[in-house]
């Protein structure tokens, strides 16, 4: 497996419900639409209930997208595809509608797992 981690803000002026609503209803079926099928493609959106109740800057993102692909060659495909300048054009212009470019944070991760 082959994971690829974004840390996304909302765009100001979006709260945290839009922002929700807006990736889920809009953007991920159109991410979906777009590029190749990846293994996963998982949104982990901040909870700031209590006990981990604070200051929504203290933490400078929104939501942590995973994306899972088989080995990385299928995760290069994927970027491959996306940057398509058809399909690279529609998500940016999307992006602009609900997500801070300025804090936008994209890497690779190894996973260790334990029970």
């Amino acid at each position: 497996m082959y994971k690829v981690m974004a840390f996304l803000a909302r765009k100001p002026g979006i709260s945290r419900e839009e922002f929700r609503a807006y990736y889920e209803g809009q953007h991920a079926p159109l991410v979906g639409r777009l590029a190749p099928k990846m293994s996963a493609y998982r949104r982990n959106f901040l909870n700031f209930d209590e006990p981990f109740k604070r200051d929504d800057d203290q933490i400078g993102f929104d939501v942590v997208t995973e994306m899972e692909f088989e080995d990385r060659a299928a995760c290069e495909r994927w970027f491959n595809a996306f940057r398509d300048p058809a399909v690279f054009e529609q998500v940016a212009e999307d992006e602009k509608k609900f997500l801070d470019p300025t804090r936008v944070m994209v890497c690779a991760v190894e996973v260790e797992q334990s029970q």
